[in-house]
């Protein structure tokens, strides 16, 4: 985001003495940054410290449109390229410097498994698009649970380089028909930017619950923030509150941004109205220019680090996801947050001094260089990091398809408590741990429903004389590769029909999201529980993610585990009354860490990313489990002690890869083939 800009703060029009820089804003700028830092520094400590974004948004559209509206003031027009020419000298050798350092960074440091989508978020970080990227992915199932990117921070540069691309626009045609009706052009702005903000808020205050992951980052959701700062900038020509109005400006503006970062949190719905609170604080505080609070905010040390304040934001993220990545760590410890937090000072200082301010000293009149260093700044930071991308997807597509199950890679048979497979020692891992968060079940059928052709995906023969279905969520869909397996091995005497859907649990009752009941699931189950009993199969297979799972995973839950079994229950009820055998598989156990980034961090000791059996398996009964129990008809399957050992549940298997996720590799689950077949009895 554009912490800092060469346009110089502005003063209020009122206090004649008052000198054109504000230290204040600076000061301001140093609050803002430090919520963001101590927020990823340590969460807990200011839950909604990402509300300083909020406040730099504020800054930004007040420092910005306020200059902007000076310019049409006084010459009755605005210079497009002047002004396009400052952005590129204020904003892109220090992002560049960072992208570029980061590329490197991804190369020594990263695991092969996240080069590639790193990498790929380096190409859109340089384009200015960082921020619908991350809106796609956060809808993203395959995304979810994935580790941060060290230039994910980058979305709010995009969302203020976007938001600078149009607002010089609008400002200069709304000039325009000032011009032709002799009325006065800021009137005419103020109009413009009134409307942006308007319709932006309005936009916001409606899709943030739509789509909350979105609706973060995208710009519509976010113009109303900079519009709010350029309407303060702008009215700071015509208001003349008193002291006592500034005070209550001042610092009660203070209290809004300060009690928003103490209270706040991820949980809530945002921007849509909640970013209200912190937004009008940060204009309140610039608009009011009180002075005691001026004189807080402009002390020295605060208006320092408002100098570093933009390569200070630029720095400390890759800083603290690359010590995480080191450490193998999912926080901080506060050693370690001491030493991301020197570092990235110590960074943003250099940075400050040899690479912002040379550019920032151009003479202006060099238009024509600054622009060809502009372009050349992009394509060198996407020319580096597209190449990277694709070196790196090269690498990994020679490493897929290294997966199978031979007397090398025994898998589970391993665990065979009657006779465990030998397992033979100096074997490469199966698959290979870099490419197996893509060891997926072998089907595409996960994200069908009855709509999409649902009775077209079946396993084996079509005209097997036996039937089998598998409904559920993706924890059901994992055993089809097992299930596959037992068709082709079992002479076509079985058919497998596959009701699966990714995140939707063969349940009635639906999972709630923010608050909102995703229904589409629960109303999509209740087709299928007409389906089945339609074709009333031999046995019904289900299997659900862990409620934990849903939570840490998806941030989906139900308002009670009783709720969560009823849900089960309803369904399972209505098959065991339709006499339909159903076969429940036990929810799995949940390894403790991310293991494929500790299996690429310790490729000769797996070990090391074991999980403790009691850790892994809980102590909380499974919803789906409890849900079958004493109906007829109805089993339980426990697969627990084909996964893990005595006292742990390991990482690696008879030279097989267990875990991708929470979810079993494919290729495990093929090593599970004869013991989940005579669990469910089908031999």
């Amino acid at each position: 985001m554009a912490l800092v800009t060469d346009e110089p703060p502005l003063a209020p029009a009122r206090v004649a003495s008052r000198p054109a820089v504000r230290a204040d804003i600076q000061g301001l700028r140093a609050l803002a940054v430090g919520l963001v830092v101590v927020y990823h520094l340590r969460p807990g400590w200011l839950p909604g410290g990402f509300v300083g974004v909020d406040v730099f948004f504020v800054i930004s559209g007040f420092l910005i449109i306020g200059t902007l509206t000076g310019e049409i003031r006084r010459t009755g027009r605005v210079g497009l390229l002047d002004f396009y020419a400052r952005r590129i000298r204020r904003l892109l050798p220090a992002a560049t410097v960072v992208l570029l350092a980061v590329t490197a960074a991804v190369f020594a440091v990263l695991p092969q498994s996240r080069r590639p989508g790193v990498l790929r978020e380096v190409v859109f970080s340089a384009a200015n698009a960082q921020n619908w990227l991350l809106a796609v992915l956060s809808n993203d199932y395959a995304h979810a649970g994935v580790g941060a990117s060290p230039v994910q921070h980058f979305w709010s540069l995009a969302v203020e380089e976007q938001f600078y691309l149009v607002i010089p626009v609008v400002l200069l045609a709304s000039a325009v028909p000032a011009a032709r009706r002799g009325g006065g052009p800021v009137r005419y702005a103020a109009v413009a930017v009134g409307v942006i903000t308007v319709a932006s808020f309005a936009f916001s205050v409606w899709y943030t619950p739509v789509d909350p992951g979105a609706a973060y980052f995208v710009t519509p959701t976010r113009m109303w923030q900079l519009g709010v700062g350029g309407l303060a900038a702008m009215a700071l020509h015509r208001l003349r509150p008193g002291r006592v109005a500034r005070l209550l400006l001042g610092w009660g503006g203070l209290a809004a941004v300060l009690v928003s970062a103490f209270r706040f949190t991820t949980g809530m719905a945002f921007p849509g109205w909640v970013a209200a609170l912190p937004t009008a604080g940060a204009a309140a505080m610039l608009l009011a220019g009180e002075e005691s609070l001026a004189r807080v905010l402009g002390l020295r040390p605060l208006t320092y680090v408002g100098d570093i304040s933009y390569s200070l934001y630029l720095w400390h993220w890759p800083v603290i996801v690359f010590v995480l990545e080191v450490t193998g760590r999912d926080s901080l410890a506060r050693p370690e947050a001491l030493a991301a937090a020197a570092a990235s000072l110590v960074l943003a200082a250099l940075s400050k001094h040899f690479v912002e301010d040379p550019f920032r000293r151009r003479k202006p009149d060099r238009r024509r260089t600054t622009y060809g260093l502009g372009v050349a700044m992009v394509a060198v930071s996407v020319a580096v990091a597209a190449g990277g991308w694709a070196a790196a997807e090269s690498t990994l597509a020679a490493l897929r398809g290294r997966s199978v199950i031979d007397a090398d890679h025994p898998g589970a048979l391993a665990l065979d408590p009657n006779r465990p497979l030998p397992v033979p020692a100096g074997v490469p891992l199966a698959p290979v741990p870099a490419v197996a968060a893509e060891d997926w079940p072998h089907d595409d059928c996960t994200t069908r429903d009855l709509g999409d052709g649902l009775a077209s995906c079946v396993i084996g023969n079509p005209d097997a004389a036996k039937t089998l279905v598998v409904v559920g969520d993706s924890h059901a869909a994992q055993f089809s590769t097992a299930l596959a397996e037992f068709a082709r091995r079992d002479g076509d005497q079985w058919q497998v029909h596959l009701m699966v859907r990714n995140g939707c649990p063969f349940s009635a009752v639906p999972p709630s999201e923010a608050g909102t009941p995703l229904t589409e699931c629960s109303e999509e189950n209740l087709k299928k529980l007409d389906h089945i009993r339609d074709l009333k199969p031999d046995l019904v297979l289900t299997a659900a993610m862990s409620r934990q799972s849903y939570l840490k995973d998806l941030e989906w839950t139900w308002e009670s585990t009783a709720r969560m079994v009823d849900g089960y229950r309803t369904v399972l009820g209505a098959l065991a009354d339709a006499a339909i055998p159903v076969a429940v598989i036990r929810a799995l156990p949940r390894p403790g860490r991310p293991v494929l980034p500790c299996l690429e961090r310790h490729p000769d000791r797996p070990s090391e990313c074991d999980t403790p059996r009691s850790t892994a398996v809980g102590s909380s009964a499974d919803p789906l489990a409890v849900a079958a129990t004493g109906l007829p008809g109805v089993r339980v399957v426990d697969l627990t002690d084909w996964i893990c050992r005595a006292d742990t549940c390991p990482a690696v298997v008879g030279n097989v890869v267990v875990f991708r996720d929470n979810h079993l590799t494919a290729t495990y689950v093929r090593s599970l083939v004869d013991p989940l077949v005579v669990a469910l009895g089908l031999r």
